[in-house]
């Protein structure tokens, strides 16, 4: 990716689509990393290569879909901060409620990758070596992952869901719901 930024960088110095320049650059630092890919991904549909091509494209084509992505860095520019924000928005909701109120996300995900592991690889390795270590079944690990998940992506999902699973038997005992 390196390699392509750079080649694609310097077409943007030379036909002066700046800010096509700045975001390749690696001005933005590490963050900016995934608009760096946004750009090389729409000067890629541009050309109508897969990035990985564009090096063998030619130059003229580069040059052409380079000064049509300048043309609407001003719109990725402001989708990818509007990510930004989002993200920072949801940062700053979790830790508004406090240590102990968030606590409980990541820790079930550390508990169950701890859980996963356990049972995948390490319980059969230490079984395997003349232990007998009884492993929690796969069903109550996938229980309590589902658990979690429907936690994790709100209530109000499962709620919904159990709502319609009950009107669906309402339905079928022929009473209205």
């Amino acid at each position: 990716m390196a390699a392509l930024t750079a080649i694609l960088g310097g077409i943007a110095a030379k036909v002066g689509a700046e800010l096509v320049g700045t975001v390749l650059g690696d001005r933005f630092g590490s963050a900016g990393g995934e608009l760096a890919e946004t750009v090389v991904e729409e000067v890629s549909k541009r050309v109508g290569v897969p990035p990985a091509d564009l090096p063998q494209a030619e130059h003229k084509e580069l040059e052409n879909a380079v000064r049509d992505v300048e043309a609407v860095m001003p719109e990725i520019i402001a989708l990818w901060a509007k990510g930004l924000d989002g993200q920072f928005a949801l940062l700053e909701a979790e830790t508004r409620e406090g240590f102990w109120q968030s606590a409980w996300r990541w820790g079930w995900m550390y508990l169950l990758a701890f859980f996963w592991i356990w049972r995948i690889i390490i319980g059969p390795a230490v079984n395997a070596g003349g232990m007998a270590i009884e492993l929690v079944d796969y069903a109550v690990l996938l229980t309590l992952t589902t658990w979690f998940i429907s936690l994790y992506m709100g209530g109000h999902t499962v709620k919904t869901l159990g709502q319609s699973a009950i009107d669906a038997v309402r339905v079928l005992r022929g009473h209205r719901p």
